[in-house]
C-alpha cells in the first residue's frame, strides 16, 4: 500500500503541538529547607567507636622496631615448646 498524500493523514488525526507538555505533571518548585539527621545515643557511641578504631594504626611500629632490634642483636629467642602448647590449647578451645 502506498500513501500518496502524507498531508491527508495529518488532516484526519490532528494532535496538539505541545501534547508532551500537557501530559507531564508540572514540577513543583524546589523546597528551600535544610535536611537534618539526628543520631540516637547508641548510634553516636558506634560512630565514636568507629572513629577511635580508625585512629589506631594497623601496625604497632614500636613493637616492630623492638623485634627488629632484638633480632639484629641476637637476643630474639623463640620457645618452640611454648608456641606448640599455645597452638594446641587454642585449637582445643575452638572446638567448643
Amino acid at each position: 500500500m502506498k500513501i500518496s498524500d502524507a498531508h491527508s493523514l495529518s488532516k484526519i488525526v490532528k494532535l496538539p503541538e505541545n501534547e508532551a507538555s500537557e501530559t507531564q505533571p508540572k514540577a513543583s518548585p524546589p523546597v528551600q529547607g535544610v535536611d537534618r539527621v539526628t543520631l540516637s545515643p547508641q548510634a553516636r557511641e558506634i560512630r565514636d567507636a568507629q572513629r577511635a578504631l580508625a585512629a589506631i594504626p594497623d601496625v604497632r611500629e614500636d613493637k616492630v622496631a623492638e623485634a627488629k632490634a632484638r633480632i639484629a642483636e641476637g637476643r630474639y629467642r623463640v620457645d618452640s615448646r611454648e608456641i606448640a602448647e599455645r597452638m594446641i590449647k587454642e585449637a582445643l578451645s575452638d572446638k567448643d
